[in-house]
């Protein structure tokens, strides 16, 4: 989802970008940002292991939001003027309007991240900070071919995002340990797999 999102989206070369959120789908969107030449890529992401990960897949700047402003952090990397695309993957409440309120003047804004319940924002923030917002979910279908290429060939490390396996009885537990981000990224489902809990990834 994140390189399909990303192409709906286009950032030039040139322009750079802030990603909110370093699960499996803002790990794609770096990784697709970074293949564009877009930079400075700005993550946020309070997990450890989610802001490595992201390091790993070429941001050139990781932040835990708990201890520096995103947007700060961007300011400081990117050249005077620098176009900027704002990529919401988090999917918590609040987020979007965080983001009017912290963006500069002209940013694009991808909501990718599914925000699971009402939200509140404040539009004339928007409005006169004349900021351009997308919600994404369908992207270009030739985007699934060439993300497979790019597993296939080893551009992506797409092992490297699954971090446990469960069988079919360990779904339950699977999703409550997603619910802790610094525990795991992508946990994949092997039906084949025995028992309830969590196996380590290969």
């Amino acid at each position: 989802m994140g390189f399909g999102n990303v192409a709906r989206a286009a950032p030039e070369p040139g322009s750079g970008a802030v990603v909110i959120g370093a699960g499996p789908i803002g790990l794609g969107a770096v990784a697709a940002l970074v293949e564009r030449g877009v930079a400075p890529v700005v993550v946020s992401e309070p997990s450890p292991r989610r802001r490595a990960l992201a390091e790993r897949f070429g941001a050139h700047v990781c932040v835990d939001p708990a201890a520096q402003d995103p947007f700060d952090a961007w300011r400081a990397a990117a050249p005077a003027d620098t176009p900027l695309t704002v990529l919401e993957c988090s999917g918590r409440a609040g987020m979007f309007n965080e983001i009017l309120h912290r963006a500069p003047r002209q940013t694009r804004v991808l909501l990718i991240g599914a925000c699971m319940t009402e939200d509140v924002f404040t539009p004339v923030v928007g409005l006169y900070k004349d900021i351009t917002v997308t919600m994404c979910m369908a992207y270009p279908p030739e985007e699934f071919g060439r993300t497979l290429d790019r597993i296939a060939d080893g551009t992506i490390d797409a092992v490297a995002l699954v971090t446990g396996r469960v069988g079919l009885g360990g779904v339950s537990a699977a999703l409550d340990t997603l619910r802790q981000s610094d525990d795991h990224v992508k946990v994949l489902v092997r039906p084949g797999l025995p028992g309830t809990g969590l196996h380590p990834a290969p």
